[in-house]
C-alpha cells in the first residue's frame, strides 16, 4: 500500500504548491564505494560565484576517513563533507569530533561568502568558523555527489559518503544563523527550505540527475505520516475538481 502511494504522489501532476512539494520526500541511500554516487555538469553556477549556503539531512553510515557529501570540481572550489574533515571553499575549515555518529539524521549547513566567513552549522548551531578567501569561486567543470570527483583515481577511495542523504539544496547567499536554526528546527519533513528564492540547485533536480552504482531512492520513515497528511489533502483537491 505504501509504494503505491507514494509512486501516485512521484507521479501525479501538481494539483498545486503543495502537490510539487511532494517529490521532496525522497531521499537517496549511498553505497560505500567509489562506483556509488551522483555526477552532473551544472548549468549556471554563477549564483554562487560570491555567496552560497549549502544544507542538507544527512545519516552517516560508513567509517571512511574522509567522506564526502559534495564536491564541486575540478578546481576544489566546494567540498562539503560528511563530518567535517573537509568544508571548503578557497581555505579548509575543519570542525573533526562536532558531528554525531552514525546512524542518527542531523541536519548540516555550510555558509561561504568571498571575504567574509565560512561556517559550518549542525543542528542549526555554528560548530566552527573561518575567514573566507576574498577570491570569488571560479567556473565550470562538475558535482558529484557522494564521493570526492577523483574518487576512481588512485589514493582517493577513502573519499566516499556511504551514507543517507536528503534534501540537499544550494542556496545563493549566506543563510542567517536564524534562518538555518528555523530550517533545523522545523525537521526534516518540513518544507520550509521551499520558501527561499535563493535556492538555486534544489534537491527536486539532484533526484533527477544520472546515478551510478549502489544509489538508492526511499521515503524516510520519519516522513510517511507528514506525506500521508498531505495526500488526504491532495485527495480532497481532487474531490473538487
Amino acid at each position: 500500500m505504501v509504494p503505491f502511494i507514494f509512486a501516485l504522489i512521484y507521479c501525479m501532476p501538481s494539483l498545486s504548491s503543495a502537490a510539487g512539494e511532494e517529490k521532496t520526500f525522497l531521499a537517496l541511500s549511498f553505497g560505500k564505494t567509489t562506483e556509488d554516487y551522483i555526477q552532473f555538469t551544472p548549468s549556471d553556477m554563477s549564483p554562487f560565484q560570491s555567496s552560497f549556503t549549502g544544507c542538507a539531512w544527512i545519516k552517516r553510515q560508513h567509517d571512511a576517513p574522509n567522506p564526502m557529501i559534495l564536491h564541486f570540481h575540478p578546481y576544489d572550489e566546494i567540498i562539503m563533507g560528511s563530518n567535517g574533515y573537509w568544508n571548503q571553499a578557497k581555505i579548509n575549515l575543519q570542525v573533526r569530533g562536532r558531528f554525531p555518529g552514525k546512524n542518527v539524521w542531523f541536519h548540516y549547513c555550510l555558509s561561504w561568502s568571498a571575504g567574509g566567513e565560512q561556517k559550518v552549522y549542525i543542528n542549526g548551531e555554528v560548530v566552527g568558523s573561518k575567514s573566507a578567501s576574498s577570491s570569488n569561486l571560479r567556473m565550470g567543470g562538475h558535482i558529484s555527489i557522494g564521493m570526492n570527483a577523483r574518487g576512481k583515481s588512485t589514493g582517493y577511495s577513502d573519499y566516499v559518503f556511504g551514507g543517507q542523504l536528503f534534501k540537499l539544496n544550494l542556496f545563493s547567499e549566506v543563510l542567517s544563523s536564524s534562518e538555518i536554526r528555523q530550517m533545523s528546527e522545523a525537521g526534516m519533513c518540513s518544507s520550509i527550505e521551499m520558501e527561499h528564492e535563493t535556492r538555486k540547485l534544489k534537491w527536486e533536480r539532484i533526484l533527477t540527475e544520472p546515478r551510478y552504482g549502489n544509489v538508492v531512492e526511499f521515503v524516510p520513515e520519519e516522513c510517511i505520516s507528514y506525506v500521508m497528511a498531505k495526500l488526504d489533502k491532495m485527495m480532497s483537491l481532487l474531490k473538487e475538481i
